[in-house]
């Protein structure tokens, strides 16, 4: 068994988390994230061997959390799974929104800059894709079950394409276009969603 960590791991990792976002993963560095949160450097060193064993433990953390708020967010809507479709991208929306520095997403923007040189985050970032999409198909399965047979191959299609607009809409709101048009742009991919079951009220 490792030594227990004589620091608030928790903490430590969103500041991490706060800085690798903001500055990105080159120009942030093991001392920055010691002088945030007062932690020495050799223990973080000794907790995570170097900045690249640090940055994927922050980003572990980060994209888990992405997961679960795509999940509760879908599964705690109500009404129909069109509506719980809608408040997810509203969601989404509402959180670029709380970052006025138009950060993104610390998982698309670490996809784009570093999956090639750290092949953990290709492969963090593919699991965390796929937990989202179950996420939303489980959600959906639901509706489509009440109106006869699942087509689990229609489902999973609906599920990615779901996701990939939360991602566009997020990569949108970086290139500052505003609430309004992005709930528009919502509003139309939801559109999609065949209304044999997708407008039935849970």
């Amino acid at each position: 068994m490792g030594r227990p960590r004589q620091f608030d791991e928790s903490g430590l990792l969103d500041a991490a988390i706060e800085l690798f976002w903001a500055r990105g993963f080159d120009t942030t560095s093991v001392e920055d994230v010691s002088r945030a949160t007062g932690v020495g450097n050799g223990s973080i060193y000794a907790a995570y061997g170097n900045k690249r064993g640090l940055f994927l433990a922050a980003f572990e953390r980060y994209c888990a959390a992405r997961a679960r708020f795509v999940r509760t967010t879908v599964e705690s809507a109500p009404g129909s799974a069109r509506a719980a479709v809608h408040a997810l991208c509203r969601a989404v929306i509402a959180d670029c929104a709380a970052h006025p520095d138009r950060r993104g997403c610390l998982m698309i923007n670490s996809i784009g800059h570093l999956a090639t040189r750290i092949p953990e985050v290709a492969a963090i970032a593919a699991r965390t894709t796929a937990e989202m999409e179950n996420g939303v198909a489980h959600r959906l399965r639901t509706a489509m079950r009440a109106a006869g047979p699942v087509d689990e191959t229609e489902l999973a299609a609906l599920s990615a394409g779901i996701v990939v607009t939360t991602q566009g809409l997020i990569q949108l709101s970086r290139l500052g276009i505003d609430a309004e048009r992005l709930d528009r742009i919502a509003e139309a991919s939801c559109a999609m969603l065949p209304p044999s079951w997708a407008d039935l009220t849970a």
